[in-house]
């Protein structure tokens, strides 16, 4: 079964492709795609409509088995202003959920972007990437679990960028992050491993479990002046030092502790 309702506000529909649906990406309000599993319906939202896109609220995408990107590449700078909501649930081939132009540097913003989930999207490697990252300004709410590829949640672009960042470090604002959660990243290594400072004035939930891999939450310096407590896979912590050396900390607890049952195990 393969279902797609888009709204808008005369139109509700259902139809198997994006090609057969006879509204206009200029009146789409919602757009929720569950269980397709078409053989060559890899993009969602292709290049050429991304600046029709001014009254898009909500995306929820569930069950589509070969999607690989929600947004295609822009060719050039796109704003999509009222975009609310993103929901991505089971989709295991997907590898962007908007996929960046290196060659021009174009990018996508999201400025009242408020709500993002995303949970069991196994080939994803990254969320966003590090210069997209300062345009959510309005984000509450950043909740990420079970993908096995996700290595970090804001990816460096380039290496040039990355050499840039050695030299200069940057420094991210968001003022209104509330609430992070990270759980079943099997392969996470950071937040992001770009030199990059962040600052979260009213973060108060902090959620890193079942993220064996994560050494450091960047290598820049991470503010949260209203975080007490972590949860973390060994319970709830009361933080008494930045999240990166909490983060050190853990994981050398970690290692001593594989050690030490190792050495029981062998004796």
């Amino acid at each position: 079964m393969q279902n797609w309702l888009a709204s808008s506000e005369s139109a509700s529909l259902c139809s198997t492709s994006l090609e057969q649906l006879p509204w206009s990406f200029h009146n789409l309000i919602e757009l929720h795609m569950e269980y397709n599993y078409k053989r060559g319906f890899k993009s969602i939202i292709p290049s050429d409509k991304l600046l029709q896109l001014q009254r898009l609220k909500m995306i929820q995408l569930k069950n589509c088995g070969h999607v690989e990107e929600v947004f295609d590449e822009p060719q050039s700078d796109v704003e999509i202003p009222n975009l609310t909501q993103v929901e991505l649930k089971d989709l295991d081939k997907l590898k962007y959920i908007w996929k960046s132009n290196h060659h021009v540097r174009t990018m996508l913003e999201f400025p009242n972007l408020t709500t993002m989930s995303i949970d069991n999207c196994k080939s994803l490697e990254h969320v966003f990437t590090s210069s997209m990252v300062g345009s959510l300004q309005q984000l509450q709410h950043l909740h990420i679990h079970d993908c096995l590829k996700m290595e970090v949640i804001a990816k460096v672009e380039e290496e040039k960028e990355e050499i840039e960042c050695e030299a200069e470090v940057k420094k991210i604002v968001l003022p209104r992050l509330e609430s992070l959660k990270l759980k079943e990243l099997n392969s996470l290594k950071a937040f992001c491993l770009g030199k990059v400072d962040f600052s979260w004035p009213r973060l108060h939930t902090l959620e890193i479990t079942e993220c064996l891999e994560i050494t450091v939450f960047s290598k820049g310096l991470v503010a949260t002046q209203n975080l007490n407590i972590i949860d973390t896979t060994f319970g709830r912590c009361y933080i008494k030092e930045d999240i990166n050396s909490f983060i050190k900390t853990k994981h050398h607890e970690v290692i001593k502790c594989i050690i030490l049952l190792s050495s029981f195990s062998q004796n």
